[in-house]
């Protein structure tokens, strides 16, 4: 499967379509690592992708309640510019089932991604 709902695999192109946060192209040539986090839903599309990350229920910058969040793909290219490409368009929290099918799938991606860009 190369068509997911937050990226497509154009392998004949060399190249991913980001669907979900980042839209557009970017080259396997110019990925250097990828990262799947999860970014806090306030600051979603709100400066660089994935400045406040949650981690294990809370962000570095509250403690108060467990809140909700996108579990997304953090692409650093070669020339240090990020991407972001959010594994689904819902927020979630952590352990909910929908957080276990985000982290499943974007594993997958990640993967996938990792696979194309070591060849």
């Amino acid at each position: 499967m190369n068509k997911f709902k937050c990226m497509e695999f154009d392998d004949d192109n060399k190249r991913i379509n980001i669907l979900i946060g980042d839209k557009g192209f970017v080259d396997y040539k110019d990925i250097a690592k990828v990262s799947l986090l999860n970014e806090d839903a306030k600051y979603k599309g709100k400066g660089q992708p994935f400045v406040h990350q949650v981690l294990g229920g809370t962000t570095f910058y509250t403690i108060f309640g467990e809140p909700s969040f996108y579990v997304g793909l953090k692409i650093v290219l070669k020339d240090n510019t990020i991407k972001a490409a959010y594994i689904s368009d819902r927020t979630t929290r952590i352990n909910t089932d929908i957080y276990k099918e985000d982290v499943k799938e974007g594993n997958l991606i990640k993967n996938k991604i990792e696979k194309r860009i070591s060849q």
